[in-house]
């Protein structure tokens, strides 16, 4: 018996778990790099889009930042209200992006803890 039929079972677990690795990675390579390799300013609520869906009106805020470069970014930001704004223009929030794809972000609001 060789060494691949005398651990055959073995190798079929280890080929899967590099697979689950690998498929993982691809799904979340963006959130892995996010977490190793993003950075944090502070930033800016200057105004809101207001935006209507099934009868109902949201508000999202429009946030300003510059990166550690210096380079002014201002985006619409995903998160929404519903009904009225939730901060006032010139709150400050804090945003964390990579410096390499500035538009992968997430901001953290006063009150929240993400």
């Amino acid at each position: 018996m060789n060494f691949f039929e005398e651990h055959q079972e073995l190798l079929i677990y280890i080929g899967a778990a590099l697979v689950v690795l690998v498929v993982g990675y691809m799904k979340f390579r963006y959130e892995i790099m996010f977490l190793f390799s993003k950075k944090e300013t502070e930033g800016t609520i200057t105004n809101w889009m207001s935006a209507s869906e099934d009868g109902k009106r949201y508000f999202y805020p429009m946030i300003e930042y510059y990166t550690l470069e210096n380079n002014k970014i201002t985006f619409r930001a995903e998160e929404r209200s519903e009904g009225t704004p939730m901060y006032e223009p010139g709150t400050k929030v804090i945003v964390k992006y990579l410096p390499k794809k500035p538009d992968v972000r997430k901001v953290v609001y006063p009150s929240s803890s993400i």
